[in-house]
C-alpha cells in the first residue's frame, strides 16, 4: 500500500520539475520514506529527497563520488538544489531484498565488499561526518524499543531478547571508518535472479564503527556473508569483533521492529524480515 504526498509536498514536486522536466505530470507520486530529518519519494523514473539542505549537498558529493568510482551503482544524481534540499537520482532497478526478493548470498557479499571498498576511497575527500554514538547509547536505544515490541513477540523471543538486554554493551570503539550506516536488506536491490542491482539510501553515510554496516548484513543475511565480506574488507572477526557485531545487528534488529509496529500495514516488509532473521540474529553465540 502506498503512502500519498500532502499537497506541500505536491507543490515542492511540481515547482522542481517545472525547473527540470524530469518526468511526466500524469506519473504517480509515492512517498518511500518520511522521517524528521527527510522524506523520499518515488515519482516516473526518479527518486526525490528533500530534506536538511547542507545533509542533501553532503549526500550528493558522496553519490557523485561514488559514480564516478564505478562498481555496484548507485543512485545517480540528476538534480541538486540545496537552496530547497532537494535531491534528484535517478531510479536503479531491482527490488529491495527486504519485500521478500530472491536473493543470491555471494552476490551481495561481492556487493558489501566492493561497495564499502570504494565508500572508503572516496568518503574522506566528500568530508563525511562522524557518527559517533556511543554503544552504551545504542543499548538504551534498544532497551526503550523492546519496550514497544514486547507485545508483538512470542514467549521464547521475548526472553532471548531479555538476556541480550541484560549484558553490558560492549566498549564504545575509538576509531571510525567511512560506513554506509544503515546497509540492510531494504536498501540493497536485486534482479530477478537475485544478483545485487545497486544500494541505495546514502543519506546516513559517515565514519562510523566498522560493527556497524556488518551487524546489518549479519542481521539481514547471515554469519556466513557476514564473514565474507569482512574477509574481503580485510576485516578480523576476532571473539570481540564478532561480539560486537552482533550487538548491532541485535540493536538493529529491536529499532527495525520498533519501527515497523509503529505502521504495520504499511511497513509490513518490516515485520516480515523481523521474523525471517530473528532466529539467526538471536541465538546463542560463542
Amino acid at each position: 500500500m502506498s503512502i500519498e504526498p500532502d499537497e506541500q509536498e505536491r507543490d515542492l514536486l511540481r515547482r522542481v520539475n517545472s525547473r527540470h522536466r524530469l518526468w511526466s505530470r500524469s506519473d504517480a507520486v509515492d512517498v518511500l520514506a518520511r522521517s524528521v530529518e527527510s522524506t523520499t519519494f518515488a515519482v516516473g523514473g526518479c527518486i526525490v529527497r528533500h530534506g536538511d539542505g547542507e545533509a542533501v549537498s553532503r549526500e550528493a558529493a558522496l553519490l557523485a563520488a561514488l559514480t564516478s568510482a564505478g562498481g555496484v551503482p548507485v543512485p545517480t544524481p540528476l538534480v541538486h538544489e540545496a537552496t530547497l534540499g532537494v535531491l534528484v537520482t535517478r531510479r536503479l532497478r531491482g527490488t529491495p531484498v527486504i519485500r521478500g526478493s530472491r536473493c543470491d548470498p555471494a552476490s551481495v557479499q561481492r556487493a558489501v565488499v566492493d561497495v564499502l571498498t570504494a565508500l572508503r576511497r572516496v568518503g574522506p575527500p566528500v568530508g563525511l561526518l562522524a557518527d559517533l554514538y556511543p554503544n552504551e547509547a545504542w543499548h538504551r536505544d534498544a532497551v526503550e524499543g523492546f519496550r514497544a515490541v514486547r507485545g508483538h513477540l512470542s514467549g521464547q523471543r521475548i526472553r532471548l531478547v531479555e538476556d541480550f538486554l541484560d549484558e553490558p554493551p560492549p566498549p564504545t570503539r575509538g576509531e571510525s571508518e567511512p560506513q554506509h550506516n544503515d546497509l540492510g536488506a531494504e536498501h540493497i536491490l536485486v534482479d530477478e535472479a537475485g544478483r545485487v542491482t545497486g544500494i541505495v539510501d546514502w543519506a546516513d553515510a559517515a565514519r562510523a564503527d566498522r560493527a556497524r554496516d556488518l551487524g546489518s548484513i549479519f542481521r539481514d543475511f547471515g554469519e556466513n556473508v557476514m564473514r565474507g565480506a569482512a574477509s574481503g574488507l580485510s576485516i578480523a572477526v576476532t571473539e570481540a569483533e564478532f561480539g560486537r557485531i552482533v550487538f548491532h545487528a541485535r540493536c538493529k534488529w529491536i529499532e527495525d521492529m520498533a519501527f515497523a509496529v509503529q505502521d504495520p500495514v504499511h511497513r509490513a516488509a518490516y515485520l516480515a524480515n523481523a521474523d525471517r532473521t530473528f532466529e539467526h540474529t538471536f541465538a546463542t553465540t560463542r
